[in-house]
């Protein structure tokens, strides 16, 4: 006489379908969160501030951190620096996610004095 097998799923196995099913609500939830939000209309919120300045051989290099306060992404950032003399230097940043910093550096001539900088452009990714 063969034994009669128990045709119960096991608590194991329910709780590993109860995580999947929090699992892919949660991912659910949170493509939906971002997909009605309105921030197909928004643009990144770039600012770039000097993290600081060093002397490289006869080269001066300004270090600087690139905050995105937006929720949206921006690729290819174009930074300028400009001395109050006029010289220019320019970096790109591929790609700066939204609510994140990203950093760089700049390479001048002379000694980077009051140097200002700003975000030129970016494309979307």
């Amino acid at each position: 006489m063969a034994k009669k097998q128990s045709q119960q799923t096991p608590l194991l196995e329910w709780i590993a379908a109860a995580v999947g099913l929090l699992l892919i609500l949660g991912v659910a939830a949170v493509i939906a969160r971002d997909a009605f939000n309105g921030s197909a209309d928004m643009a990144p919120d770039l600012e770039v501030v000097v993290r600081d300045q060093q002397r490289v051989g006869d080269r001066w290099l300004v270090r600087f951190d690139a905050h995105n306060r937006s929720p949206i992404t921006a690729a290819q950032v174009a930074i300028e620096g400009v001395l109050p003399g006029g010289e220019t230097s320019m970096a790109t940043i591929d790609y700066i996610p939204g609510r994140s910093t990203r950093g760089g550096g700049l390479v001048f001539s002379t000694e980077p004095r009051d140097v200002r900088l700003r975000p030129l452009g970016f494309q979307d990714p």
